[in-house]
């Protein structure tokens, strides 16, 4: 009989108009999802529910959940229902305990009940909202036995941080993040700088030619790009803006200069290495601040290689160095002494001259002696007064022979 009754409804189902399900309130309150982000920035999420938070243009995803469609009627066993009694009995007496009870829905799920052939979440405390404890045909109400709690503006049951479109950041409000929480989204065109933009709420600098840096030219948060249009340029050498800077920054430049930076700007500048100049013996010359060779400077003694030193290496000094010519004469030569740390020059005692013998600081020698060498090529002549010639009495005298 049961099984004939099932026959007959299943039927009689089939010849009845297609059902205007809204009366039920099943997926009213499914939400929909808003449309993908597009541009640049975060949009906002189009309406709470069960959508998902929209796409996320920069990254070209699309996070936004899909549309919130109504779910399909489930229908509910009601063998007992077809038959002479339909109107008294169906709808009536037996719509709970044999329809959502242990025949339809589930023996344990006393949210569910079986309305008008299908399973509908049960609505225990009058809000207009069936209980979400429905596992098979879910409703929206996080506790059914409160009429002032139905679900929070996301469709979940936490309490949010902050509400849907509230304001946040420069040009964002909250939207929803899946159904339990809220994030900072941007409002749908709210910068007028074309070269900024909104991001998750703030205000942040373009970067059209994508190099990772961002416009200088946005105002309210400018980046450090000079040349947005660009990708191969952010800034010069010195973070300036000039794309054809005089020269690359340590070269050299000028008389002695090198490329530096003057704040921003790329210059010519003095040269810390470059040292001095010596223009003669006496008169040096250090780098100016335009890397021309300027500021004479005179020398105390003499100018060697762009700088002051006592003496120039390879000369000789007949005296002493602080008292020349006077007492003995020593003669002295200048010397370079090369250190591993350093180079030193000056002057070191060379020889010992006497005022006999004289000193020549030109040639850097003594000059003179007591006892000259003979000289072999010299002949006395002979003495024409009578007698015996000299060199005659010096053999006689001395038993030797001088010719």
């Amino acid at each position: 009989m049961g099984t004939g009754l099932t026959a007959l409804f299943l039927v009689l189902r089939c010849s009845v108009p297609e059902r205007d399900y809204a009366a039920l309130g099943i997926g009213d309150k499914a939400g929909s999802g808003g449309a993908s982000g597009a541009g640049d920035d975060i949009v906002l999420h189009s309406s709470a529910g069960q959508g998902g938070l929209d796409g996320l243009g920069d990254a070209g995803s699309d996070q936004g959940g899909a549309a919130g469609a109504p779910p399909a009627p489930i229908p509910c066993n009601v063998s007992n229902n077809a038959g002479n009694d339909a109107g008294t009995s169906d709808a009536g007496t037996d719509a709970g305990s044999d329809d959502a009870g242990s025949d339809d829905a589930d023996a344990d799920n006393t949210a569910c009940a079986c309305v008008d052939g299908f399973i509908l979440a049960v609505d225990a405390d009058g809000d207009g909202v069936g209980s979400r404890a429905c596992s098979v045909a879910p409703g929206l109400d996080c506790d059914d036995n409160d009429p002032a709690v139905t679900h929070n503006a996301c469709g979940g049951c936490t309490v949010l941080d902050h509400a849907v479109a509230e304001d946040c950041g420069d040009c964002g409000a909250y939207a929803c993040d899946g159904t339990d929480a809220v994030i900072c989204a941007s409002k749908p065109d709210p910068v007028q700088d074309p070269d900024c933009r909104c991001l998750s709420g703030l205000i942040v600098a373009r970067d059209i030619d994508g190099d990772g840096q961002g416009s200088r030219l946005c105002e309210q948060n400018p980046g450090i790009d000079c040349n947005d249009g660009n990708g191969s340029f952010v800034t010069d050498q010195c973070g300036g803006c000039d794309e054809s800077p005089p020269g690359a920054l340590g070269a050299g430049c000028n008389q002695c200069g090198i490329y530096t930076c003057n704040g921003t700007a790329i210059v010519c500048g003095p040269n810390p290495s470059a040292g001095g100049h010596c223009t003669d013996n006496k008169n040096r010359q250090t780098c100016n601040a335009n890397g021309f060779w300027g500021n004479d400077a005179n020398c105390a003694n003499v100018c060697y290689q762009g700088n002051c030193q006592p003496c120039t290496p390879g000369t000789f000094l007949c005296g002493t160095p602080n008292s020349p010519l006077a007492g003995d004469i020593i003669l002295y030569k200048c010397l370079e002494n090369v250190s591993s740390s350093s180079t030193a020059i000056s002057w070191y005692s060379w020889d010992s001259c006497t005022t006999t013998t004289g000193c020549n600081a030109t040639s850097g020698t003594c000059t003179g002696y007591l006892f000259l060498p003979r000289d072999r090529t010299f002949d006395v002549v002979p003495s024409q007064r009578d007698g015996l010639p000299w060199h005659d009495i010096l053999n006689t005298a001395s038993d030797s022979d001088y010719g």
